[in-house]
């Protein structure tokens, strides 16, 4: 299987070499995009779809939306960067009735609910990667993270579930000839980020479930009594953090797996995936499918990088 190309090294892209149906890749800004890079292992936290008219297509707090692209290209304040990637039929590059086959599809997923708010797709990759970190805080997190993965309304949807159904679900014949290939590799080594712990959980803390609010709410009363010289000694303070065990985390990541029809995992901690070789993942749920999915998916290739943060190094 094909090494996908490395974003860090692309080249530069002119939007006006986009083409109606590209996957747009890009990183956010923010404690809760920076933990979807490293739970997916990969560059990426949020996926759009290049439409027609100057727009693109995305999962929003709001729904599913048309964006201008060029508004989103400007937006450094709240982008590091932004990749573009563009899919291949099985036979080559799609023909104009299949690129209008994916934008209409996408066009009729417009204003479906997206789950609330990031904490989904953070939990619905953790279901699938199986990676624990080692920090109290982040442990309680990703408990949290995934009682949010796969809410009661299947109707809701997330940014990267919005591509991949634009391709799988359109009305390209045979029925799912268009759907991108998805492999899933080993489980990354880069260490948890560094996280601003105040800042993530007042980013959070408004689109949280009142059960995960509870659940959060003695850390946060903690975290907002520090002074700032305080965060710095902020990993010592475990004590208003319950202890959270291996097994109660797989016991969590195995009943996401079971909601979305995955077989359960035979040993706790096992990864769904082997610690090897790419697999490929037949009949993918659409709603465990992760930014970082769409990039390693050989049924795309990368065209290149469209905006990069003044100052930030490439990544």
């Amino acid at each position: 299987m094909d090494t996908p190309a490395d974003p860090a090294t692309a080249p530069l892209l002119p939007a006006d070499d986009l083409r109606t149906g590209d996957v747009l890749l890009m990183l956010g800004e923010g404690p809760l995009s920076e933990l979807i890079a490293w739970a997916s292992d990969g560059p990426y936290s949020h996926a759009a779809l290049v439409a027609d008219g100057g727009d693109l297509i995305e999962a929003a707090t709001a729904g599913v939306r048309r964006y201008p692209l060029a508004t989103r290209l400007a937006d450094q304040a709240n982008y590091h960067y932004i990749d573009a990637m563009r899919m291949h039929a099985p036979q080559g590059p799609l023909d104009p009735a299949d690129g209008a086959a994916v934008l209409a599809k996408a066009v009729a997923l417009l204003g479906t609910p997206y789950p609330i708010d990031q904490l989904a797709l953070f939990g619905a990759i953790m279901a699938v990667r199986g990676k624990w970190p080692e920090h109290p805080w982040g442990r309680l997190l990703v408990r949290v993270a995934l009682d949010h993965a796969l809410p009661q309304d299947t109707g809701r949807m997330v940014c990267s579930e919005v591509v991949y159904r634009a391709y799988a679900e359109c009305a390209a014949a045979p029925e799912g000839r268009l759907a991108p290939v998805i492999v899933v590799g080993p489980r990354g080594t880069a260490p948890f980020p560094d996280i601003d712990w105040k800042a993530l959980f007042d980013e959070m803390w408004p689109l949280l479930h009142p059960e995960g609010q509870a659940r959060l709410q003695p850390a946060r009363l903690r975290l907002n009594a520090l002074r700032s010289g305080e965060l710095d000694a902020l990993h010592a303070q475990t004590d208003v953090v319950p202890e959270i065990a291996d097994e109660e985390l797989e016991s969590a990541r195995q009943r996401v797996l079971g909601q979305a029809g995955l077989a359960a995992v035979a040993a706790a901690g096992e990864a769904v995936v082997p610690d090897g070789d790419d697999t490929v993942v037949p009949n993918p749920n659409p709603r465990l499918v992760s930014p970082q999915d769409l990039a390693a998916s050989p049924s795309l290739s990368l065209l290149g990088r469209l905006m990069q943060r003044v100052g930030r190094t490439a990544g």
